[in-house]
């Protein structure tokens, strides 16, 4: 994952408008703590199967709205 963004830095405004939609989403969700637990247990995870891993993915992107890859 990224470095976060420091939301209450000076400046952040005029990043934070520069997103486009996707990445903003993304930014918002590294906010959040389940979510960033969530991914990183799911990419740390050793899935050799690829249909294993797709169906790891799309487990975990249903909650949160997403879609892999992203």
């Amino acid at each position: 994952m990224k470095t976060r963004l420091d939301w209450y830095a000076p400046g952040f405004l005029d990043k934070a408008l520069s997103l486009d939609l996707s990445q903003f989403a993304q930014e918002f969700l590294s906010l959040n703590d389940d979510y960033v637990r969530g991914y990183q247990a799911l990419v740390s995870q050793d899935d050799t199967d690829a249909a294993a891993r797709q169906r790891n993915f799309a487990t975990f992107a249903r909650p949160w709205g997403l879609r892999f890859p992203c």
